[in-house]
């Protein structure tokens, strides 16, 4: 094992190959495979004797420095049988995970919020309690003490609607940056907001203050999204947000823009009309993007959003349909599989976020409510004796049994903590199966990347063969056991 922590093949001369847990298949017509290896993120285009090659290491004792199956073994599709391939990602995922020099702290300058959207997770009834000098001097005070330990820090500013308090986000800004120059920590930021505040005027000093990417949300066209996302006195929202961005990209702003569209049962057949909006309104090919998120019933403030949620197989086969719509019209980039999407601020070690009082909490789902905080701002180093933050800190994809067998697992690193940490308070399907988009929607995913990367065309996919693995897609989740009904690996073809 190398200083990195991973394994070099040329340590076990006398090792055979053999093949590795982590691979996904396509199968396509004319016995040709697209194949994606999710520990290596390799990813090629096979034909019918490369499969027979494929699968003769199984049966014979191939060295893993036999030229015939070199290209293989480079892709990590063939392994050395000396390798544990588990080791090797749990280093890799701890060394990410507690090794990272690198931190978030996310900050709530109000939980206040100006929009009634029905399925908010923090709930409908938010307090408008900004943050006081104390709690900013605090926040101050804590990065001049962890800064020096870091390479960067990224700050988060978050809400309820954090550009309510947009004055205390440019002068909390100013201090954390002058913080920075002072110990030599990288510095940038990026703000998750409804849209409603975002003129020209307030990107302009975003940018300034090394604001990077901003998320807003739009959840259709017009007539549904102002149904849904809509102000505290219900009048509607959609024109005005889209044409803040409208303004903002044709005003050289280098901000990039996460559009997120939140998609449940209500609005599933809108998300086309609103790609089409978009492309209307001019922000194809912008520094803006769209991406899609399945409304789940994650807390107690949003459990009523169960009964409009889609089950993870439909809202799996759509995604993948809006992805190929929106790539098209140049609002999304080429998919492929993350990396360890699960690391997030509840699971770095020293990220956290910060609501108006003070408190610390290591999720964003878990705002609104006192009691899952971790500890105060006011005495930061206090928090790694909580036992809500230990029990944080402690949490692991690799000792639930499923994660361990999927073979996702190295792009999924379990997804979303909170699902696990807190599982008691969700309700639906995402209680009972926490897994991503991407294990439903894979294969066609990676085939969208193949095509408009040349290497298919798109009368290579057959629906009889190509879906991503039905098993996986219809097994049976018990919460109370964790155990599954059905193989839940997306298995590699006999």
């Amino acid at each position: 094992m190398n200083k990195n922590g991973s394994i070099e093949l040329n340590s076990f001369a006398n090792a055979s190959a053999v093949q590795s847990n982590y691979n996904i298949f396509t199968p396509l017509k004319n016995n040709r495979y697209l194949v994606y290896n999710s520990l290596k993120a390799s990813f090629a285009l096979w034909d019918k004797d490369d499969m027979s090659l494929y699968k003769k290491a199984k049966k014979r004792n191939y060295s893993v420095h036999d030229n015939q199956i070199k290209e293989m073994v480079y892709g990590g599709y063939l392994t050395s049988s000396a390798v544990s391939e588990m080791e090797l990602l749990q280093n890799k995922y701890n060394a990410t995970r507690k090794g990272s020099r690198s931190m978030t702290m996310t900050v709530a300058p109000t939980l206040g919020c100006n929009f009634a959207c029905d399925y908010c997770f923090q709930g409908l009834d938010k307090a408008f309690a900004t943050m006081d000098d104390e709690i900013q001097n605090a926040i101050v005070e804590t990065v001049k003490h962890i800064s020096p330990k870091l390479h960067s820090i990224q700050m988060a500013w978050y809400g309820g609607e954090p550009l309510i308090e947009r004055k205390l986000i440019y002068k909390m800004s100013e201090r954390i940056i002058e913080v920075c120059k002072e110990t030599q920590t990288g510095y940038t930021a990026f703000v998750v907001t409804n849209g409603w505040f975002l003129n020209v005027e307030v990107a302009k000093r975003l940018e300034e203050l090394f604001v990077k990417r901003i998320q807003v949300t739009l959840d259709g066209p017009a007539l549904f999204h102002d149904e849904q996302r809509y102000l505290l006195s219900r009048k509607p929202t959609f024109h005005r947000i889209i044409e803040n961005l409208q303004n903002i990209v044709n005003n050289d702003i280098n901000i990039f823009f996460d559009i997120r569209v939140n998609i449940d049962t209500r609005n599933q057949d809108h998300i086309i009309a609103l790609i089409d909006t978009m492309e209307e309104y001019g922000l194809s090919g912008k520094n803006l993007g769209m991406y899609f998120a399945p409304v789940e019933g994650i807390t107690e403030g949003c459990h009523d959003a169960s009964a409009t949620s889609m089950s993870k197989k439909k809202y799996g086969i759509l995604e993948a349909d809006l992805y190929r719509y929106a790539f098209e019209k140049k609002l999304t980039s080429l998919p492929y599989p993350p990396n360890f999407f699960g690391l997030c601020t509840a699971t770095n070690p020293k990220s956290v976020v910060v609501v108006p009082n003070g408190d610390l909490h290591k999720c964003w789902d878990t705002v609104s409510w006192p009691s899952m905080a971790v500890g105060n701002i006011k005495d930061y180093d206090s928090i790694f004796s909580d036992d809500r933050y230990i029990k944080w800190n402690s949490w692991s994809p690799f000792d639930d049994p499923i994660c361990n067998n999927c073979k996702i697992l190295p792009n999924c690193a379990g997804a979303c903590a909170y699902k696990f940490v807190h599982n008691d308070k969700l309700r639906g399907e995402a209680a009972a199966l926490p897994c991503p988009s991407w294990k439903y929607n894979i294969n066609e995913r990676l085939f969208l990347r193949a095509e408009k990367l040349g290497m298919v065309k798109k009368e290579d996919w057959d629906d009889s063969i190509s879906v991503t693995n039905l098993e996986t897609r219809d097994h049976q989740y018990d919460k109370k056991t964790r155990t599954s009904k059905l193989q839940t690996q997306i298995l590699a073809p006999a």
